[in-house]
């Protein structure tokens, strides 16, 4: 478990460079946020009120540790525009966490059945695969939505075009407003969940424990799924964890396209609107559920397979 250990150490230090990084390039970029919270005509008076108000005359090592000791105790106060950050991240969370975690399902989905399906060499189900995977990753997600609203909510009006239905109103209308983001999103990543588990699960079929079975007539498709599916999984399982973080971390784009209020969204408001404090604390914690995502795949891939010991 030492790796572990370590993995936290080294995941908090870099917490912290992370945020000094993110804190220093919002603060230090040209204006601040009274240029987006005055009105235009406001008198160099009420600017300079403003400004010792939100503590923005200090010097910035000073705010950076009043920044910090903040986060780590609880105390988030509150934005620029007056919001609880306690409150405004929490009614946010719902949004791109529902997102990601369709799309992962959909990428895994995706990956394990056309693996299966084109598990053999040199065949149509072969090709058909690879092009889509190929197709799928060189499509930037911008157009992949674009595509997918004209297609399913202008035309085929199946789907909301934007916006986003909390799963109090009922799990159809939650559904219906996160399908679409989620499909263009594992659209974009389905890609090398299927490539790199395809060849994890061909070079499974070729152990000896599968040719061992095959021996004594076990048909292909059963010695793919008895045998050589498991040893295949600590490979996807690594995927999945790195493409989570990729999914959190690029939500931003996707919550633009289809206006949902998501953690990505805020963040660009965040970065409009000169608000350093805020983005800091949002950049902390996507470092920290990534973290912790990669932390907890490590221990399920030496679940997995316990002979993987350099894994912990």
């Amino acid at each position: 478990m030492r790796r572990i250990f370590a993995r936290i150490a080294s995941s908090a230090a870099a917490l912290i460079v992370l945020s000094f990084a993110v804190f220093t390039l919002v603060a230090l970029s040209p204006g601040d946020s009274s240029a987006y919270i005055l009105p235009e005509d406001a008198g160099e008076e009420a600017v300079e009120a403003y400004r010792e108000a939100q503590g923005l005359a200090k010097p910035f090592g000073i705010r950076y540790a009043v920044f910090l000791s903040s986060f780590l105790s609880g105390r988030w106060g509150e934005t620029i525009a007056g919001s609880e950050v306690a409150g405004l991240i929490a009614s946010r969370v719902p949004v791109t966490l529902s997102i990601s975690l369709l799309s992962l399902v959909m990428s895994l989905a995706a990956a394990i059945v056309s693996s299966f399906a084109s598990l053999e060499r040199k065949t149509p189900a072969s090709a058909a695969v690879t092009a889509f995977a190929a197709l799928s990753a060189s499509v930037p997600l911008f157009l992949s939505s674009m595509i997918l609203i004209l297609v399913f909510s202008v035309l085929l009006r199946l789907f909301p075009v934007a916006g986003y239905s909390p799963l109090s109103q009922g799990i159809g209308e939650w559904l219906g407003s996160i399908f679409l983001p989620s499909l263009a999103m594992a659209a974009l990543h389905s890609s090398l969940f299927i490539m790199v588990f395809r060849k994890a699960l061909r070079e499974s079929m070729g152990s000896g424990y599968a040719l061992y079975a095959a021996s004594y007539g076990m048909a292909r498709l059963d010695t793919a799924v008895h045998i050589a599916f498991r040893p295949a999984l600590p490979v996807l399982v690594s995927v999945a964890a790195e493409t989570t973080a990729a999914m959190l971390g690029g939500s931003a784009a996707i919550e633009t396209v289809f206006a949902l209020p998501g953690l990505g969204s805020l963040m660009v408001d965040a970065a409009l609107s000169r608000d350093a404090s805020l983005a800091g604390i949002l950049v902390l914690l996507a470092a920290m559920a990534t973290a912790a995502v990669s932390i907890v795949s490590e221990l399920v891939i030496f679940l997995l397979d316990p002979r993987r010991t350099e894994a912990v």
